[in-house]
């Protein structure tokens, strides 16, 4: 929470901490607070596990507002102006992941690696929510979520820019220890269940499979997300210092 304040992006609508919060970190987050325009409410604990619902409130609980996404007509400008600068841009496009604690773990890969932004649906994908918030570590106070009506039609537009697709699939014939993921690339993490869909399958430039060397089949998409976005990012480095 103390991230979610200092960052001062998602709009909080109601701010409460317990009264066996030490004074300092009272004094240090009605600070925060109030350059929000907020008054920080004191509590007991009690009262606070009351509203929330679980013990481990660590002191704080907030009423948030809507999460401050982007919409299309802002993910074209912020890809243009990654490619402008010459910097080999990241996106992730994240097609109806459906597990709070997975999304999150995926937002917070997304923000190790510096991606320049998450891609998500209207429809089918978990929205974010202090669930998500607590899973990506702070990192959705940082990164900048797009959230479009067509996943198909924001990929295509990025092609357009100049980046490629890459769909990160078990299915897929070729390995990660074998594709070309230098340039810009459009990452796309598909859903637990049911994998990326079909409509933006067509869409991709490539399909990779991250090579599976014991018994398991697969990998959840966090950890997938995870060893892919850094291979991109390690690809481009290499290729910056040869």
């Amino acid at each position: 929470m103390l991230e979610t304040l200092t960052a001062a992006r998602w709009p909080v609508l109601e701010l409460l901490a317990a009264s066996e919060l030490p004074a300092s970190d009272q004094q240090r987050v009605a600070e925060l607070a109030a350059r929000q325009g907020l008054r920080l409410q004191v509590v007991s604990s009690a009262r606070l596990q009351q509203l929330c619902h679980q013990p481990d409130h660590q002191g704080l609980l907030a009423r948030m507002g809507p999460y401050p996404y982007g919409d299309q007509a802002a993910l074209l400008p912020a890809a243009g102006k990654v490619t402008a600068s010459g910097s080999p841009g990241l996106f992730v496009l994240c097609d109806r992941l459906q597990d709070p604690h997975n999304f999150g773990a995926v937002l917070r890969c997304c923000d190790a690696v510096a991606a320049d932004g998450i891609i998500v649906g209207l429809t089918g994908q978990t929205p974010v929510t202090s669930h998500v918030a607590r899973a990506s570590s702070g990192a959705v106070n940082h990164l900048q979520l797009f959230q479009i009506t067509s996943l198909a039609d924001g990929l295509q537009s990025l092609r357009q820019q100049g980046f490629r697709a890459v769909a990160a699939t078990e299915k897929a014939e070729g390995s990660l220890w074998q594709t070309d993921l230098t340039g810009p690339v459009v990452l796309i993490i598909g859903s637990e269940a049911t994998g990326i869909s079909p409509q933006l399958l067509q869409h991709c430039d490539l399909q990779v499979g991250i090579p599976m060397l014991g018994q398991v089949g697969s990998l959840n998409a966090a950890v997938a997300a995870g060893i892919l976005l850094y291979e991109c990012r390690r690809r481009n480095q290499k290729g910056a210092s040869e």
